[in-house]
């Protein structure tokens, strides 16, 4: 019988609502998952809320949950299993589970038993940070500057430190994640508020990162990306700034010979092969892996827990600014 399930959705004026949806039973190559907790993309989700204008949109793209049902024709999974999937905020949703659709509709990810809900809440923007790091390259004793800790930026620095690079520096306006970016593996903290980001990067790396990751939604920081850069560096698009920006051609970009990327998964393949081994679900189960060993940590990027009902309450937070939050975890028990 068909079920329905409490859903977010955003409006005209950004406005946010918890609306219900009906749930269909599942079609023989489908799972129906009830979710546990879905993780709150704070920049992405912010630019929908911002832009969303007349028809009514459903934010979200990491929501883990048990699975409730099992198609017939599903192979490989048990009702009771723990999945990470790209399901929306919503108390139950299904997963089609088919090769020829986009794999985000169509992942469901088994989560390893020593790895918790919360922890694989991040296992889809981490393998966005972690992406963005692999794309940009930085190896042993190479410099980084990461603009942004929020909780992408975060991981990005994690991942950067992970990769070897030294020293590993974090920007950010806010002294509290600046503490918290220490604790993600900086090696160097620079308070953007306080004193010129740019500067202080050439002081510490003796000329400039030869990394510069860019991982914030403000468009206007792309400048002091690549002032920072050193020459021949590469500034790296990691996060999702909507608008636009301008750019010295000479002395910001040619001069220095400087190379920008930006990064985006959706037309990679979903099949790895000889040239090509890290696609998203090798990243995604590299990061889990990484979170069993306890080699990779999101723990302390928590900052609130709340039931999904308070939803309304931290899309206004996020809406006032960057301060007092950081990462945001929804709990669905008992929708």
């Amino acid at each position: 019988m068909p079920t329905t399930t409490p859903q977010i959705n955003f409006g005209a004026g950004s406005t946010v609502s918890i609306d219900t949806v009906e749930i269909p039973d599942p079609e023989p190559n489908q799972l129906l998952v009830k979710a546990t907790r879905s993780l709150i993309s704070a920049g992405t989700e912010h630019n929908m809320l911002e832009s969303t204008t007349q028809a009514t949109r459903a934010p979200g793209y990491s929501l883990v949950g048990q699975i409730a049902e099992v198609g017939e024709a599903v192979k490989g999974y048990t009702a009771g299993d723990r999945v990470l999937t790209y399901l929306k905020h919503q108390g139950s949703g299904l997963v089609t589970i088919d090769p020829d659709i986009y794999e985000g509709e169509a992942y469901a990810g088994h989560i390893p038993d020593d790895v918790g809900d919360e922890e694989a809440a991040f296992v889809v923007l981490g393998d966005v940070a972690l992406h963005g790091v692999r794309r940009a390259g930085p190896s042993i004793g190479d410099s980084v500057a990461v603009f942004g800790q929020g909780s992408l930026g975060q991981m990005v620095t994690q991942f950067s430190r992970m990769a070897g690079a030294y020293p590993v520096i974090a920007v950010d306006l806010l002294d509290e994640r600046l503490r918290l970016a220490e604790r993600s593996g900086a090696s160097h903290t620079v308070n953007a508020d306080r004193e010129d980001s740019v500067s202080a990067i050439e002081e510490i790396t003796r000329g400039g990162a030869r990394f510069v990751f860019m991982v914030t939604r403000t468009p206007k920081i792309l400048p002091d990306c690549l002032r920072a850069a050193a020459a021949g560096g590469t500034v790296s698009l990691t996060g999702s700034p909507p608008g636009t920006v301008e750019i010295g051609l000479q002395e910001e970009l040619l001069r220095k010979e400087l190379k920008i990327i930006g990064t985006h998964q959706r037309l990679y393949p979903r099949t790895p092969f000889h040239h090509f081994q890290w696609t998203r679900g090798a990243n995604r189960q590299f990061i889990f892996d990484a979170l069993s060993r306890e080699d990779f940590h999101v723990a302390h990027l928590i900052s609130h827990r709340v039931p999904y009902q308070q939803a309304t309450d931290m899309y206004a937070m996020i809406a006032r600014g960057p301060q007092g939050w950081q990462s945001i975890v929804l709990e669905w028990d008992g929708a």
